[in-house]
């Protein structure tokens, strides 16, 4: 409990402060919160951040301001090398698990979620019957360009581009352009 509301203290006071002086501040305070870190990040202010202990992240992470990271609840997330989030973008791996590989980029306002709500018994309200928990896996080299939603149990191969605005609810191939709702093939890359 006391160690939950040092998290919580240190992200309120610390999460507002702008320039490279508050990244150079969140770096040194948040790198012992997460379950690890192995090499520099750097987080921009106003960055909510729930379940440091459930996270790991490779070197080279940049996460732009506004943004939002869960990890709570028995969740993980796993980042890896030369990671770019944009502005006001969501990893939300709460119950579930996102793993996201190398070289990977997300735009602004992303949401990239590992669960969501059942809704199969229409005599008994939705927020009443709970959830169902998934994976999302991006592998290498992948771009998810902004606007976009990535839904639980998809995977997304190596070197894909998710085109602006698109809802991705299946798996999607290596080196393929996916786009719009729900994502559809649009071409190969190669």
């Amino acid at each position: 409990m006391i160690k939950k509301i040092y998290i919580e203290f240190v992200t309120i006071v610390f999460s507002w402060i702008p320039t490279i002086i508050g990244r150079k501040l969140r770096y040194m305070v948040y790198k012992p919160l997460f379950k690890s870190a192995k090499g520099k990040f750097s987080i921009d202010k106003n960055v909510t951040i729930l379940g440091f202990e459930n996270i790991e992240l490779g070197k080279d992470i940049h996460i732009m301001q506004n943004s939002y990271i869960y990890a709570h609840d028995g969740g993980l997330l796993i980042v890896g090398d030369s990671f770019y989030m944009n502005t006001n973008s969501q990893l939300g791996s709460s119950f579930g698990k996102i793993s996201i590989g190398n070289y990977c980029q997300i735009a602004s306002n992303c949401v990239l979620r590992a669960s969501n709500h059942i809704f199969e018994n229409v005599n008994k309200p939705i927020l009443e019957q709970g959830s169902l928990y998934g994976e999302i896996i991006l592998e290498d080299d992948v771009w998810i360009a902004s606007n976009c939603v990535i839904t639980a149990d998809t995977k997304i191969g190596k070197s894909a581009i998710i085109a602006a605005g698109s809802v991705v609810t299946k798996d999607v191939e290596p080196y393929s352009i996916v786009g719009g709702v729900p994502a559809k093939f649009i071409k190969k890359r190669v």
